[in-house]
């Protein structure tokens, strides 16, 4: 069973083919250069850059597969949540290969392929029901997964998502973009509690808005004194991740408690963050969770996470064939 997935939610196009979980080609093509000197994503300059890499992205996959259209069994594409502009290029190039040779079309739901990730290139067991965390620039969200067409949204952020604050914080800071990287390398375990920041938790909701105005309140406060130095903003800095990171941890624990389940399943690109990364491995091992995570390759936006899921739901849970799917900025 090839299945080909065609991601393009945001400003990455990725094409890929994968025979169930083996991922046999997995081409991704990024549009961030263009958007670094904003420090942020511009929608308009997503979508001109999907249309103009798309085909390219998608004869590479199939070339690097070794095969050709014919050859495929299966289309999917994610359809929300994303950038509706972004959308619209991936779902309507699916669907046109997917018309043009009388093959399956699925549309995805991105996150839930963030959580299907884990287990590609891997012939481990699913292990239903889990926890599923997903933590990127646009969705902080935790989710009761009985299977991956049975997923109920158990926790979200309020405002701003962990990778958008890591973003918003890194640009009054003077660093890069995306921010998280940036803050990440900065990190410095000896000084993680030196400023006492809090985020908002409402239940299982995050909130990260607050710990953000109150970083920049701390900067501008450290300036006027002509206290901020390079030694005070990896303080700050590193603080402020501790935080962060502490907090989705912590959540990600009540969940599991609330809920009595030991498998714990993470995806997103934030989850690429070392220390985050590293506290959920701590946690793991003082709860006893089954803790899956994706490869580096696997956490970021691509085409092999939505071929994976593709494949699983029309094989697994046969789910029917149907062009009559629109594409849409929500999750639900």
């Amino acid at each position: 069973m090839l299945a080909l997935g065609i991601e393009t939610s945001c400003d990455e196009t990725s094409c890929a083919v994968v025979n169930k979980r083996e991922v046999i080609s997995n081409v991704t093509l990024s549009s961030l250069k263009f958007h670094k000197k904003y420090g942020g994503i511009i929608p308009e300059i997503a979508t001109r850059n999907h249309l103009k890499v798309i085909d390219r992205v998608y004869q590479r996959a199939l070339k690097e597969a070794k095969v050709f259209l014919n050859d495929i069994d299966l289309i999917g594409v994610t359809v929300k949540p994303g950038l509706v502009g972004a959308l619209i290029v991936g779902m309507n190039f699916a669907k046109g290969l997917a018309l043009a040779k009388k093959k399956p079309f699925l549309g995805v739901n991105h996150l839930y392929a963030h959580l299907f990730a884990p287990f590609l290139n891997t012939s481990q067991k699913i292990p239903l029901p889990f926890i599923g965390l997903v933590v990127s620039g646009g969705h902080t969200e935790l989710f009761l997964v009985k299977d991956f067409d049975i997923i109920e949204s158990i926790g979200k952020t309020r405002d701003d998502a962990a990778g958008e604050v890591f973003d918003k914080v890194a640009r009054v800071f003077g660093l890069g973009y995306p921010g998280g990287v940036y803050i990440d390398r900065l990190f410095d375990h000896r000084v993680k509690d030196y400023f006492k920041f809090k985020c908002g938790r409402i239940g299982l909701d995050f909130s990260f808005s607050g710990i953000k105005t109150a970083l920049i309140y701390k900067k501008m406060e450290l300036e006027k004194k002509s206290s901020f130095n390079e030694d005070i903003k990896i303080k700050l800095l590193s603080s402020f991740q501790e935080s962060v990171v502490k907090t989705i941890v912590e959540n990600l624990t009540l969940a599991t408690e609330r809920f009595k389940i030991k498998s714990v399943v993470c995806g997103g690109g934030v989850i690429a963050n070392k220390r985050l990364r590293e506290l959920l491995n701590l946690e793991a091992v003082k709860n006893n969770w089954r803790l899956y995570l994706p490869a580096s390759n696997f956490s970021l936006d691509n085409g092999a996470m939505v071929a994976g899921l593709t494949s699983y739901l029309y094989t697994k849970r046969k789910r029917s064939s149907s062009f009559k799917i629109e594409v849409s900025s929500l999750s639900m």
